[in-house]
């Protein structure tokens, strides 16, 4: 997992705890913020492998893949809907394994999703906000008439995220990403031939996959 920003110093997600079937993380920094009329982005790239398990003619494959964010926002002072805040992401998922057998990069159609409050319509203190997306790795390879028993057993990810605050003269806006979570729908199944060996749960990111979840 490697993080890059074109506007920020990294790390801006800090440390994930992984769960079974995907990873948490509680960024600390990853803030934008704008006072007297001043504006500011905060860009954050992830790129990770998601890995599914093939054990004999068992596998555990990969079926979506979601992201969950959210945090909390400030716009107050006087103005208009110029004062504002904006989170967005985009999720895109390039499959390079299906059944255990590598294949040739397939790029699937990304997804994003964006929130914008602004200080005539949401004014306030430290409310909160929060977006998701998902690819469905499954339906999208069925779509392109990809052939698979089982599905996808390797893909390469990237997460673009970016927060963006803009203030007026007399106004002040900021937002704040706190949660941060990526997620994998497994898929289990058997190829024709008939297997003995059972299945594992899913590795992210090249790290065992652990049976806890984190404690809010």
């Amino acid at each position: 997992m490697t993080e890059s920003s074109g506007t920020d110093v990294v790390p801006l997600y800090g440390p994930p705890v992984p769960f079974v079937t995907g990873l948490d993380f509680d960024p600390k920094s990853f803030v934008a913020s704008g006072a007297g009329g001043s504006a500011d982005i905060t860009d954050g790239q992830m790129n990770f492998g998601v890995s599914g398990q093939v054990s004999g003619n068992n596998i555990v494959a990969i079926g979506g893949i979601s992201l969950n964010e959210g945090g909390d926002y400030t716009v107050v002072g006087t103005g208009t809907a110029a004062t504002q805040v904006v989170g967005g992401a985009i999720l895109a998922v390039k499959v390079t394994e299906i059944d255990g057998v590598a294949v040739a990069p397939i790029s699937l159609s990304p997804t994003n999703a964006s929130v914008t409050y602004n200080l005539v319509a949401n004014a306030g203190v430290v409310k909160p906000w929060s977006l998701g997306v998902f690819v469905d790795v499954e339906a999208q390879l069925t779509t392109l008439g990809v052939p698979f028993v089982v599905g996808a057993t390797k893909a390469e990810v990237v997460i673009n995220n970016q927060l963006v605050a803009i203030s007026e003269a007399a106004s002040v806006s900021f937002i704040a990403k706190k949660d941060f979570v990526i997620g994998v729908v497994p898929e289990l199944g058997t190829l024709p031939e008939p297997g003995t060996l059972g299945m594992a749960g899913l590795a992210l990111c090249g790290i065992g996959a652990v049976s806890r979840r984190k404690r809010s």
